[in-house]
């Protein structure tokens, strides 16, 4: 509990240092997760001036854990995040505001690797298979690897992070975990088995958003300009990433520091594998993702019901981008 305090004192701490420029530029104090490939077109178009090309001045703050984003948001420190998943969920049921306006990833993103002894999901039933921890992005993974392969007596177990789960997974101690890029290359290189991929995971086309640009609500509706101008750099910046592999990898390197060219080809490559380019908010990945919540006892069922699939999201500024042609004229 401490730490957690001091974590979020250190988000509003930094969000509080962003310079006042004498610019007209509208600014934003802008926190994101995770500093991964998930964040590349936050910060392409941060580096390569996308954002101030629409009349913005963003300064992306790394911010850890979506709920602490979601914390530093209802504290007023910040109005736009890039995030999304279940802490938008809980967040809208304890009564806060903070909605999805933009969906970015819009599927799971995390490899399943195994023992290299296992050559098919069934051979994972009654076997040990890692995941960060329960209620994660590769818990929902792996549950909707399992479920779909109809293994029901697999035991999903939490390893605390995923170093915990290579390195469970290098002394046997589990038959397989959801391993993302980059560390995905270290596994292939000890010879472990990529057993289901970002692309075999997408074609499952099992709803979830993990990431994306999120909004007060209260200030989105008060500046939709602001918002929109904002998803038009953001798209703009998934672009650049897309046709600019060299300035993708170099800005990826810059803010993770990974240290081997291979390993940033690998992330650059996930990164393609996942992003999509309409940004639209799918209207039924709220209540496939509220069940799931439910069904891990993370929410209650009856708060859940009596909640609207639209209080979760908004597609409105997407809908005005779309109607203006924006997008159309971007990726023709």
């Amino acid at each position: 509990m401490v730490r957690r305090t001091l974590l979020l004192c250190g988000i509003l701490f930094f969000l509080t240092l962003a310079p006042e420029a004498a610019s007209a530029l509208d600014k934003i104090k802008f926190p994101y997760s995770p500093i991964s490939y998930h964040s590349l077109p936050f910060l392409i178009a941060h580096d390569a001036k996308i954002y101030e090309k629409h009349g913005l001045e963003v300064y992306p703050i790394f911010a850890g854990a979506s709920s602490m984003i979601v914390q530093s948001m209802l504290a007023g420190e910040a109005d736009l995040a890039g995030m999304a998943g279940p802490a938008v969920i809980t967040n809208v049921l304890r009564g806060g505001d903070v909605i999805q306006v933009a969906a970015l990833v819009k599927s799971f993103s995390v490899p399943l690797y195994v023992q290299p002894s296992i050559t098919q999901v069934s051979q994972l039933s009654g076997k040990r298979v890692g995941v960060t921890r329960f209620g994660s992005v590769s818990h929902f993974t792996a549950k909707a690897i399992l479920d779909r392969s109809n293994v029901s007596d697999a035991v999903v177990i939490q390893t605390g992070g995923y170093p915990e789960s290579m390195t469970a997974l290098s002394t046997n101690a589990i038959a397989g975990a959801m391993i993302p890029a980059p560390q995905s290359v270290v596994l292939r290189e000890k010879g472990f088995r990529e057993l289901v991929s970002i692309k075999q995971i997408r074609d499952m086309n099992i709803r979830f958003i993990e990431q994306g640009i999120v909004a007060r609500r209260s200030f989105a509706e008060k500046n939709p300009d602001v918002t929109k101008r904002f998803i038009q750099a953001v798209s703009e910046g998934l672009k650049k990433m897309l046709d600019d592999k060299p300035l993708a990898t170099k800005v990826l390197g810059k803010y993770t520091k990974i240290p081997r060219q291979n390993m940033l080809d690998e992330s650059y490559q996930a990164a393609v594998d996942a992003f999509a380019k309409d940004p639209r908010v799918p209207t039924d990945v709220f209540k496939d993702l509220a069940d799931q919540l439910v069904g891990l006892k993370l929410i209650e069922a009856p708060a859940v019901q009596k909640t609207p699939l639209t209080a979760y999201y908004d597609n409105r500024y997407i809908d005005e981008l779309e109607k203006a042609g924006f997008f159309k004229r971007l990726w023709q």
